[in-house]
Parts: C-alpha cells; structure tokens; sequence
C-alpha cells in the first residue's frame, strides 16, 4: 500500500519490457529509447522517479506527444506513456502515420476503449507497434499514502451545486478505478449518505467493479475484504479553514505547491536556480524528516541541517594533496546536491517566517483554534470581536474568522449577526452577501444530520470527545519532541483542532462506523445494511471536494500507529489550501 512502490514497479515495467515474443536479450535491454509523455502523465512520471533514474535504464531521450516538431530517431525504441484521452489518441495516430522511431511501446494510465484502439490499429500502416498494454496509475502521487486527482473545485458540480458535472464524475470514477486497480484492491464500499455526491459516485464504482468482476477485479478473496470510504469535504468544513503549522501544509499555505512542485519566482531576491523547485519525500531526505514537523520544531531542524552543510563543507575545502582533489572529485555531486538542498529549504523556511509575521498569523491562529474547540466561550467571542476591529489584520482573515464561527457555532444565530455588523464596517458589501450564503450552507447541510448529532447533548458530546482527543494528541506529540520548547505542554494552543478523520479512522478500526450516516455497498455490488464486525487492513479513503494536508498528517500517524493491522490511503479530488476551500465555497453562491 505504499504509492511510491507502485509508481516504481510501473515506471520499472515500462522502461524495461520485453520484446515480441516476450524474451528481452542482452542486446534490446541496453537499447537506449526515447520516452513520450502527454500532458498528464509529465506530471505523473516526474512525482515518481527522477532523471537521473530514467537515464539509468537507458531513457535518453524525453518529450511530450503533443510537441510535432521532433527529429526523426529511427534507431530509437519508443516508449509511449500517455493517458487515453481523444486528445492523446489523436495525436498518437498522427505519429503512427508517420513514425519517428524504430518501434513503439505504448502503454495507458487507464483503460482504453477498443474504438480508440481500433484508431491507433488502422494509424499503424508501417507496424511500428510492438505492444500496447494498459497500466493503471490515473492519479498523482504526492506521498506515500496521499494521492490527488488534481480536479478543479469548480469544476466539479453543474451550476456550483452538490450534484456531479457528467465530465467530473466521469474522470473522478475512472482515476478511483485506477488506483483500486494498481493496489489489487476490490473493495467494499462506505460512503456518505447525506452527500449526493458521494452516494452517486459510489453507486457508479460499485456498477464498475460488478461488471468487471471475472477480468480487471478478479483478484484473490482476502479475509477481511479491503475498504473504500467515500467522503464530502462539505461534512468537515472546519479543517480546510484552520491555519496549518506542518511543514509541506504551510508551504502549499502560502508558497504554493502544486505537484510536488513550489513556485518561489513571486519571493524578493530569489535566486533564478531557485524559483521553482521539486518537494518530494521520496527525493528529499530533509523534507522527508520534515514535512510534518510543526514550524517551531521545523528551525531547530532547518539550523542543524545547516550546521551540518557548514561541517562538511569546511572539510571539503581543505585540498592539499591529489588524494584531496580525488576526494573533493568523487563526493562533489553529493556536495553539490547538499548545497542545492540547503539553499532551497533556507529559502522557502525564510518565506514562511517573513508571511508569518507580516499577516499576523501567529495571533490569528491562536484565535481560530480557541473558536474551534471551546463551545460558546464569552471570552474567545470578545477576542474575536477585538480581532474583527484590529485594522492591522487582512480583511481576507477577517471573513474567515467569521467563517470558522459559523462553521463550529451555526445555532448561535445572534451572535453571528454580531459579527457580521461588526465585519461589516471593514469589508465589501460582496463580502457580506458571501457570509449569509456561506451561513445557509452551513445550516443546510447541518439540517441533514440525524437529530441526535444535532442535538445540544450529541454537540457537546462530539465536543468532549475532540477535545479528549486533542489532549492525548498533544501529550504525544510533546513526549517524542514533536512540539518545541515554547509549546511543550499539555496543550499546544496553535494544534489544538482534531480534523473529523481522525475519529473516521478510529471507528474503521474498531468496525464501528455509524451505519445511519455511512451507506454500505458489498464488493458483489449489492445493497447492503449488513457490515462485517471484522475491520478492514487496506483502506482507502476519498475525500470529494478536496482533501488536506493536515488531513494527510493524521493518517501518515494513524499509518506508524497501526503498523501491520491496518494500511490506509488518503486521497481527493484535490489538495486544498485554505484560499482554493474558501474560493470553491464563493464559488457556490
């Protein structure tokens, strides 16, 4: 169940297939190719093996189908990677009818109709196809257990309602299929009853696996059948509205990082070698050791990589002898790559501080968690009221701070008005619009829920229970040095909100998942209120409207956590930041 594996044995299997007759001789296998990519799978080769890597198995030659103007190479073998869109098949006849290379390997991310494969079979005048075969890697991998679609928010509904654009559902069911199917994954299926969105999507997976069930799914019974658990960004608003202070969740925050690539061209001063570099915890050792620190323990690290940069640096310098110019020689690249390395996460941890203290973030975030886990506290009221009249704090803050009340106190209706007259000195009347719309929706989807959670006693019990869960969180996180000097305590005032995952995760483990509130559809495609007491160890959670990186933070932990009992995969048809979540919800009124 780890990603990255996955994208390897693939990316393996492509550069080194075999010929014809199945035999690849010593001479084919040290033939040098070219590889041809179309505009999804450039993304989806580069997040899973480096350059360096291709060129190690003979890949010399890399560019896109779409690019026309290539020079014929026609001692080359072709690998052709692209996903089977008509764009793509169009653009793969034309090659055929004119091949640049001495022969294809054509592979798809999905599966390809036979249309389109007729297409290609009638382009081949000259037999340049060896082989076509299909693979399945339909989605981005951002770490080891998260994976993204990359689906716009706005694009996903007709009319920016709750129900499924033809396109979007179509493209969101097809990359699922594609991951359960790389992961040998037949799985039965949870999904959101309240959401319409949800419901539709698992309704048209379970038809999928059904109809496939004797050729793509037929893999072997397990004993306790793997789990899809399909859920709506709307049933947890709050998560994607809270500051995040992890590492990779504040760069996608204010940096951007779309990917696994950053954009620092907008930072002053940037260096040009600078301006867009890669993250990836597969690549990147630092980063990997990093990314889910908390930014107090992020400098103590940033300082001592430093040191260490600085150390081997000095050593490095002293070139006395032909020994030390041998020395200097053999561990240059490593050197080379360290200082690249040092430059790059200097810089970024530089432009989180500078965004820091420029937008007050420290005092804002101390703010929005209190909001989060306190129910109707007078005193977190008057401080957020204070906040609301501070003119040194952005109005975009401003409105979700008010956002983040409504979110987590949508009864108090008259204290929502309060801040809404009180906001309203400060902000366009556009603005003010968005917060009753953003109110209703809120509302909306609460009327939704069963009575009991939304009764005073259900709240204030779901309440104490994150809360409970916040401190043990906390507790632990301080006892293996997660939190630093200033916050080890009890409790940690800028951590202290429990995404609603993290209880998700707690009841699939102990096969307590309401059965009102999660729809079940067994893996024979059947309608089904029955649910196996046995937990599922392979499970794969897809959020519909966009997932978090705080979101990936807990199951990255939940994952240590349950090693060998339990494996879960984190996915969503995208990876919000705060702005793309508040963008999406503007977006519905």
């Amino acid at each position: 169940m780890n990603l990255f594996d996955v994208g390897h044995f693939y990316i393996d299997r492509m550069v080194n297939s075999k010929s014809k007759g199945g035999v690849a001789d010593i001479t084919e296998r040290s033939r040098i190719k070219a590889l041809l990519l179309d505009k999804n799978t450039k993304s989806t080769i580069s997040m899973c093996a480096t350059q360096s890597e291709l060129l190690h198995n003979e890949i010399f030659l890399i560019d896109t189908l779409e690019n026309e103007n290539r020079d014929p190479e026609r001692h080359l073998r072709c690998i052709v990677y692209v996903k089977p869109t008509n764009d793509s098949i169009e653009f793969l006849s034309r090659e055929l009818r004119d091949p640049k290379y001495g022969d294809y390997h054509i592979y798809f991310s999905n599966s390809v109709s036979k249309a389109q494969l007729e297409k290609l079979a009638e382009s081949d005048d000259m037999e340049a196809v060896s082989k076509v075969e299909e693979i399945f890697q339909d989605y981005f991998i951002l770490n080891e257990d998260l994976f993204s679609f990359d689906i716009n928010p706005a694009e996903l509904t007709i009319n920016n309602s709750n129900v499924w654009g033809e396109t979007s559902l179509t493209n969101c069911k097809d990359s699922l299929v594609s991951l359960l199917l790389s992961l040998k994954l037949k799985p039965d299926i949870r999904y959101e009853v309240n959401s319409k969105r949800c419901t539709k999507l698992a309704n048209e997976l379970a038809k999928i696996i059904e109809q496939n069930e004797k050729t793509l799914f037929h893999f072997p019974n397990m004993d306790t059948p793997p789990l899809l658990v399909l859920l709506d960004r709307e049933s947890d608003p709050l998560t994607p509205l809270l500051q995040p202070w992890t590492y990779q969740s504040m760069i996608n925050e204010y940096v951007g990082l779309k990917r696994n690539v950053v954009d620092l061209s907008g930072m002053p001063g940037i260096d040009q070698d600078l301006q867009k570099v890669t993250l990836s915890s597969m690549q990147d050792r630092f980063f990997y050791e990093t990314m889910y620190m908390n930014f107090g323990e992020l400098g103590d690290q940033v300082k001592n990589y430093v040191d260490s940069y600085k150390l081997k640096s000095q050593s490095t310098s002293q070139i006395n002898t032909i020994e030390d110019i041998k020395n200097f020689i053999e561990k240059y690249p490593e050197f080379r790559k360290l200082s690249g390395n040092v430059s790059k996460h200097m810089s970024i941890v530089g432009e989180l501080d500078r965004q820091l203290k420029e937008l007050n973030i420290w005092e804002i975030s101390e703010i929005e968690q209190n909001l989060s886990v306190h129910r109707d506290n007078t005193e977190d009221f008057q401080g957020l009221q204070d906040m609301l009249r501070n003119q040194k704090i952005n109005n975009y803050y401003k409105v979700k701070l008010v956002c983040i009340y409504i979110t987590k106190h949508f009864d108090l209706k008259d204290r929502i008005n309060v801040l809404i007259k009180t906001i309203s000195e400060t902000v366009s009347p556009q603005e003010i619009n968005f917060l009753h719309r953003f109110q209703k929706i809120i509302e909306e989807y609460n009327n939704h829920l069963n009575s009991s959670a939304n009764s005073a006693e259900g709240e204030g019990k779901r309440d104490d229970l994150l809360s409970e869960l916040a401190k043990k969180f906390n507790t632990r996180m301080a006892s293996k040095g997660f939190l630093n000097n200033t916050q080890k305590s009890n409790n940690n005032v800028y951590m202290q909100h429990i995404p609603e995952i993290s209880t998700i995760l707690s009841n699939i483990s102990k096969s307590t998942l309401s059965k009102e509130r999660y729809g079940f559809i067994g893996n024979n495609g059947v309608n089904s209120r029955l649910v196996d007491n046995n937990s599922a160890r392979d499970v794969v959670i897809f959020v519909v409207g966009g997932v978090t990186y705080e979101e990936a933070r807990f199951v990255h932990q939940f994952n240590e956590t349950m090693k060998n009992k339990m494996r879960v995969i984190l996915g969503g048809t995208s990876v919000l930041s705060t702005r793309d979540f508040m963008d999406s919800m503007r977006n519905k009124v």
